[in-house]
Order: C-alpha cells, then sequence, then structure tokens
C-alpha cells in the first residue's frame, strides 16, 4: 500500500504569491491517476490490516492522508473525496480550536507565501542570537530537513531555522516580529477547518486522527510536555468528532529524526492504533507490527501531478 500526504488543497490567491499548494485541478488529475494506476484502499480494508496486519487483495492501493486541518480540506477536499466515493484520514492540531490562534509552523507558511524568502531569512538571522539556538541536534536537523521539498531562495533556511533550531520560548516573539515589520497579519478563524465540520467530515466515513496541539518537533520536548501535546490532542479529538473504529496520530513535521521513543511509548499508553511518519516506500505487511508507530508516507510531490504551484 501507498500512503500519501497532503497539505494545502487550493487555488491560487493573489496576496500569497510564493505560497505553495497543490492547485485542486492537480488534485483532481491525482485523483484520476492513483485511481486508474493503484487504486484506492477502502476504510474496510485499512481497518483489517490495522486490526490484523491483513493487507488488501491488491496490495498496491492508496491511502489518502491530509495534514493540519487547513480549511482548504473541507472547502476543496472533502467534497472531492466524497464526489469520488473515497474517504480520507484527517490530522488535527487541536491548538487553534483550544485559544492557541494561528499556529507558528502556519504563520511561517504565510510569511513565506507573502513574502521574499530571502529577505525573511536574512531578518530572521538578525532578530535570533546564539542564544536563543540551545538544541545539540542542529546538524541532524540540517541534514534530514525538508529534503523532498522545492523552495524558493532563503524560504527553507527560514523554516528550518524557526521551526528547528529556535528554542521554544522565543519562537512566537521572533515570528511576530517579523510578521509586524513585513507588515502581515494573521486570521485564524478563516484558516482552519471549523470544528463542526471536522463532525460532519467524521460522520460522512472520513476518520479524524490526532497531531498534537501546538505542532512541535516531538523529540525536541520532554516526556511530559510530549504527554500533554498527545493526551490534549486525542481527548479533543475524542469529543469533537465522537466515537471512531480507530484512534490514530500524525507526527508533526515527520522523518526519524523528528520523534523519539518516548512518543511512541505515549502513544502506545494513549491507545492509539496506528501512527504516521513521512519515509517514502510501501506499507508492507509487516508495518502494522514491526512499527505501528512509524508507518511509511510518501509527499504527494513524489507522484505525477502533485507538485506544488
Amino acid at each position: 500500500m501507498k500512503a500519501i500526504m497532503y497539505h494545502y488543497v487550493r487555488d491560487f490567491a493573489p496576496d500569497l504569491p510564493n505560497f505553495r499548494f497543490l492547485n485542486i485541478t492537480n488534485f483532481r488529475k491525482q485523483l484520476d491517476m492513483f485511481a486508474r494506476d493503484f487504486g484506492f484502499v477502502t476504510r474496510a480494508e485499512w481497518h483489517d490490516y490495522v486490526r490484523s496486519g491483513r493487507m488488501p487483495a491488491d496490495p498496491g492501493k492508496v491511502v489518502l492522508t491530509f495534514d493540519d486541518a487547513m480549511s482548504c480540506h473541507y472547502t476543496h477536499v472533502f467534497p472531492e473525496l466524497v464526489a469520488r466515493g473515497l474517504w480520507g484520514i484527517f490530522y488535527v492540531p487541536t491548538g487553534p480550536y483550544t485559544g492557541e490562534g494561528l499556529l507558528n509552523v502556519h504563520r511561517i507558511h504565510l510569511l513565506c507565501g507573502a513574502h521574499d524568502g530571502e529577505a525573511l531569512w536574512h531578518r530572521a538571522r538578525e532578530l535570533v542570537t546564539e542564544d536563543m539556538i540551545p538544541h545539540a541536534r542542529r546538524a541532524e536537523f540540517r541534514d534530514a530537513t525538508y529534503a523532498a521539498q522545492v523552495n524558493r531562495p532563503g524560504v527553507s533556511e527560514f523554516k528550518r531555522l524557526l521551526n528547528y533550531f529556535i528554542d521554544e520560548r522565543h519562537r512566537r516573539d521572533v515570528i511576530d516580529r517579523v510578521a509586524q515589520e513585513f507588515g502581515t497579519e494573521f486570521e485564524p478563524d478563516r484558516f482552519y477547518v471549523p470544528a463542526a465540520a471536522l463532525a460532519q467530515m467524521a460522520r460522512a466515513g472520513m476518520l479524524i486522527g490526532a497531531h498534537t496541539v501546538s505542532h512541535p518537533v516531538m523529540s525536541k520536548l520532554a516526556p511530559a510536555e510530549q504527554a500533554d501535546e498527545i493526551a490534549g490532542s486525542l481527548g479533543w479529538i475524542d469529543q469533537t468528532a465522537g466515537p471512531q473504529d480507530m484512534r490514530s496520530y500524525c507526527h508533526p513535521y515527520g522523518g526519524f529524526h523528528s520523534f523519539d521513543d518516548h512518543t511512541v511509548t505515549l502513544l502506545q499508553d494513549q491507545g492509539v492504533d496506528f501512527s504516521f511518519n513521512v519515509e517514502p516506500r510501501d506499507i508492507d505487511a509487516a508495518d502494522i507490527a514491526r512499527q505501528p508507530h512509524a508507518l511509511p508516507r510518501f509527499d504527494c510531490n513524489l507522484f505525477a501531478h502533485g507538485q506544488a504551484d
């Protein structure tokens, strides 16, 4: 099986000329290609695999996953899936629904979409001092992050600095300063899928999964902080989506550098059935027993029609 990861699926927005997204037209073309070349895993087949390790009769089928609960998942993706008789797994960071506003990771996306990457990177380097970057794993993050992305000059460096290197205590203040200086205002109420719509999607057969509260790099957090992120997200999903036949989670950012053994233990303790990582390979029959909390996924941009505009 192939799990496919999507983020933004939408139309071009003139106020975000540099924004990276999959155009809805290309999304439809990619779904057509997957239907023709692979077929789609049914919800019953996926449930069977998760519970028993039994692969579909045709093991090459596709599972669709969508991260971050952006509003386009409700306005663009959900109607398309329903029209085709398909289902998907939607991973929700719950902080925006409990008072945290627009998450830092998405504020960074919007800044990169609205402004020149090199200018953002230059200003961020001026604002971030060495004492704001205490984390010891810089070399690992530098090598592993954004390897599959093709970004404009400065964007990868800007994202790497503010998503991975900087201490969480300083991150929001620096992003606020950059946004203020570049004249960017954030509108969280318009950015995410409404909570009631998530419940509607669950009733329609979509699986709603947890994606932490604040979308941090979990491997940077202490075990107690990780526990709060996982339990808080799962609890909110349970309340909002209602009873679901599978409990699922997705690692923010993805890659084996983004979580650790504490993360996996906490997911097991919370009764999570499976979790997705980012690793470009097929899911095989042994994965659900061998590493149920690091199931591999392909970025959609590794397939025809999946390249970001």
